[in-house]
Formats: structure tokens, sequence, C-alpha cells
């Protein structure tokens, strides 16, 4: 059953409010606001556990959020959060839930408690696929895994693209401090032979296990790289090659055909998107590096996140509030662009996970109702780690012509020496005080800061599993309210099949095996000149 709830924003009493309401938010001065109001700051600021969230340096007022509330009721938010953990089918296209968040209940939890209202037979699927994916982790770990050689593995290779490597790499580095020793990680994703050629160039044949993660096993680029690892090893004398590798995928007679045996497969349910499936078995190398009950750690943060944004009222809601705040910037201030800092070197692929995350969910122009969209969807993505992103993209941030909304991310306390990250302490608070108050400089224009731009800080308490489990499903959560909002599926991504399509077309007319097709001139070009290259 789907949620019907599809009123156009644009057309809600709230929206045309808020947009004669902007005219007033676009004057305000946000360092005269602070001066004016000291309870400002509190007032605007949420904390959860390890979390705390200033968002008083934003663009609004106790009526810009009054309203920006109003909108949320008026569209019926209440009931899509409800239905995405009902198990309704808000996968509208594909006609599947998106039950990522039954992937990290605990086992001791009820149905009343998970709240996704799914018949037990899932949740004690789930419950058995991730008890196997521990069993192996701890077999492995206890170097009770051997190659063909009969050597203990002790390199993991992982072979993914999009959120079978990015939520993989994200969570091995974002937690390295907690990784097994002992214990090798790597990563291969592109398609371009000097990806997979780097990993093999440090692996050993005997002890390296490849893990191919892939919902579809389809997946040009993975299946690939696989390919190429199953060929090294050949090459290299190993004479049983599936000793060497672990599938996570939905296609089980596709894995089979690979040559991977049951034992070493596991299953990814077809209602787990990509981008949502870190928590799922595609987390293995991440579960091999940092282990069982840090794992579970990392699954019972994302799961208080969980329980927090489907019980809290709107005006305590986190993830409700900050996707507000993007529909307030994206829609009633054209700001097309969010930038992600993270004053947290581990973090430092963040932004890239978080631009699959939410460009893939709600980069779309087609409504729920299958009409195209009167308002504008998803904001750019992008960011980098402070402190290094001060000496390359601040320039745009501070004196740029367009304006970006940003995400400060830092941990209170670091794990080395104090003074140093009291430094990294100092810079982010003082970005984001620099880029709210600005500095008039009237005789050097070109230090002249206009001020008045927009940021959040989240500060957390240290980058522990729980802590980066909450931070994730908090984003997985605004972007799901976002794509509420905008009356948009987050959770399918029909635009990345198109090139893909074209490729497999282009790939195979280059190769000699099909006639010329027919492309546009510039295609056949560039084209030729490929072949002309390849002739010289």
């Amino acid at each position: 059953m789907a949620v019907q709830n599809n009123t156009p924003p644009e057309q809600t009493t709230a929206w045309r409010l808020l947009a004669e309401h902007q005219r007033q938010a676009a004057e305000l001065r946000l360092h005269g606001e602070f001066a004016r109001d000291p309870g400002r700051a509190q007032r605007f600021s949420l904390g959860l556990e390890r979390l705390f969230v200033d968002f008083s340096r934003n663009l609004i007022t106790d009526e810009t959020l009054s309203l920006l509330l109003d909108l949320a009721g008026q569209l019926g938010l209440g009931e899509k959060i409800g239905a995405l953990f009902s198990g309704q089918e808000v996968n509208t296209t594909e006609q599947r839930p998106a039950l990522h968040t039954l992937l990290r209940v605990p086992d001791d939890a009820g149905a009343g408690i998970q709240g996704n209202g799914e018949p037990d037979g899932m949740a004690r699927r789930v419950r058995q696929e991730r008890d196997r994916m521990f069993a192996f982790v701890k077999r492995l770990r206890a170097g009770e895994v051997r190659g063909s050689a009969g050597k203990p593995i002790t390199r993991v290779v992982n072979i993914g693209i999009g959120g079978s490597d990015l939520g993989p790499r994200l969570v091995n580095g974002a937690l390295s401090g907690y990784h097994r020793e002992g214990m090798d990680i790597d990563f291969v994703a592109n398609i371009d032979p000097f990806d997979i050629e780097r990993a093999l160039a440090r692996a050993d044949p005997e002890t390296t296990l490849f893990i191919v993660a892939s919902k579809s096993f389809t997946t040009q680029e993975t299946l690939v790289n696989a390919t190429r690892a199953e060929r090294w090893l050949a090459e290299n004398g190993c004479n049983d090659t599936g000793r060497h590798f672990l599938a996570v995928s939905g296609n089980s007679a596709a894995v089979e055909r690979f040559g991977i045996g049951k034992d070493r497969y596991f299953k990814l349910e077809d209602w787990t998107g990509g981008r949502y499936s870190i928590w799922s078995c595609i987390g293995m190398s991440s579960a091999i590096c940092i282990g069982e009950d840090n794992f579970r750690e990392f699954l019972a943060g994302a799961h208080a996140l969980d329980l927090h944004f489907r019980s809290s009222a709107f005006d305590n809601n986190i993830p409700v509030i900050l996707a507000l705040l993007s529909v307030w910037y994206n829609n009633f201030f054209d700001v097309g662009a969010h930038a992600v800092i993270p004053y947290d070197q581990r973090l430092e692929i963040l932004p890239a996970y978080l631009g699959q995350l939410v460009m893939e969910s709600n980069g779309k122009s087609v409504g729920t109702d299958g009409n195209r969209v009167g308002t504008k969807t998803s904001q750019v993505i992008w960011g980098g780690a402070g402190s290094q992103a001060q000496h390359a993209v601040f320039q745009f941030l501070h004196q740029g012509t367009r304006i970006s909304s940003i995400d400060f991310l830092l941990p209170l306390t670091g794990g080395h020496d104090r003074a140093q990250h009291e430094l990294l302490v100092a810079n982010c608070l003082a970005q984001g005080e620099a880029l709210m108050r600005g500095s008039a400089n009237s005789a050097e224009p070109h230090r002249h800061f206009d001020g008045n731009r927009p940021s959040t800080t989240i500060v957390y308490d240290r980058l522990d599993p729980y802590t980066l489990g909450m931070l994730l499903a908090l984003y997985e959560h605004k972007t799901y309210v976002e794509a509420a909002i905008w009356g948009i599926n987050a959770f399918d991504q029909w635009g990345v099949d198109l090139g893909k399509t074209l490729a497999g077309q282009i790939a195979a007319e280059l190769a000699g095996g099909e006639p010329p097709g027919s492309h546009d001139a510039s295609t056949e070009q560039l084209m030729g000149r490929y072949r002309s290259a390849q002739r010289n």
C-alpha cells in the first residue's frame, strides 16, 4: 500500500505564507539578531544523547520555524514518517517498502519497539543474516578463515560501487581507531583499471579475501573488477579461487554462476537500497575490521536516532528541523548548494557519502503522483574536511557571489594532543562566526566580508561507533523528510540507468562485436579518436 498524500507543496497555504515571509527574513542581520535576543542560541538548538545541533546562525525567526512546521503538517509529514516505519510502499515506482531501519533494530527489541509493522519472518531473516555475518567475522578475526594455500586471511578488498563502496569506505575510515591489528582493508570501485591494479599490487594472493558487494550482481564496474581479481588469483597459482571470495547480493543465482559458494553468500533484501545498505551485510568489511561488538554499537546509534525521528514532536525533531531548513534555503532563497564541512579528518569522505545519499535520493523532477514537480528539489551537496577546506573553498563561502548553506561537524574531544585539538575547535567555531558576522571595510573592498551567511554546527562528544551511527541515520532521515515535503520518491534511482545502457552499447561497438550505432557527431568523433589511439 503506497502513501496517498500527493498535495504539491506549492499549493499549500504554508508555502504561500513562507514566500511572503521570505521578504522579511531576507532583511535579517544575524549579528543584530543575536545582540537583540540573548536567548536565540539556546532556543534554536537541539540535543540528543551525544549530539548537539546549533542552528541559530540561520536566517530564521520564530515565525519562520512556525511556518515551516505548518508546511510539514499540511503535507502529512507525520503520516509519511509512519509509512516509512510501517513497511508501506514508500518506494512507489518499484512497489517496495524501504526498511533500512529494520536492519538496525536490536535483537532483543520487540515488534512494538522496532515499529516496522513487518511480519515476524522478515525481522527474523534480518537477525539470521546478521548472525551469519558475525559468525563469519568471528572466524575470520580468529584466523580460522583461510585461503587456498592454508594461510589465514589478513587482507580484505571490498569490490563495489556507489552505496556498496562509499558506506563501508566511510565507516572504515571514520572508525580506524577501532580496527583489529593485523587486518588490512582496501576498496576498489572504479572501472578504471588503475584502481584494481593498485589494490592488487598491495595484496598477497594467499592471504587476501575479496568481498564482491552488488545488490543485483550485474553491476558492470563491480563484475569487471571481480573478474580481474579472480584472474589475478589464478595467475598467481591459486587453485581454488572460491576460497578467496565472498558475496553480498540479492541475486543468489548470479553469485553461484560466478563460483562463490552458498556459505560465502550473504543476502541483501530487495527493499535495501544501496545508499541505505551499510547497516546490512554490505557492512561486512567494516564488521571484519571493528568487530561484532563495535558494529552492534554502530547499529544501536542509528536505532536511537530512528526512535527519536519517529517519536519526537516536529519542533524537537532534529532530522525534521534540518530538512525544513534545507527546504527554506533551496526553495525560498534559491540557495542551490549545501556544503558539509567536518572538522574531523576521519570523516573526510562524508561529503561524498552524503552527496550520493542526498542527490541520488532527491535529484528527481517527477513526483510520486507521476507529474513533473513544480518546485526545485535536491541541492548540490559538496564539501571537504576542515581545516584543509579553509585553504581551498572558504574564499567562495565568505566572499563569493553565490551563497551555500553549510553544516559544520565537530568532535568536542580528540584522541591525541589536546592543544592541537583546541586549534581545530577554534578554527571551526571561528569560521561559523566569521561567516555570520562578516567584516565591513569600505576603504579596501577586497577585504570586505558581507557576512550574514548561514550555517549549522553539529557537535558530538567523540567519534565512536554509536555516534557515527547516529550521524548517518540523522542524514538519512533528513533526506527522507526533504523528499516527503517535495513529494518525490527518495528510494529509486532511474536516472542512473540511461548512461549505463548507452555505455554497454558503445563498449560493444568499440570492441567490434556490434555494428556501429547511431550516435551524435560529438560521440562519433570521440569514438573515432579512441580507435585511432588504439591503432597507434
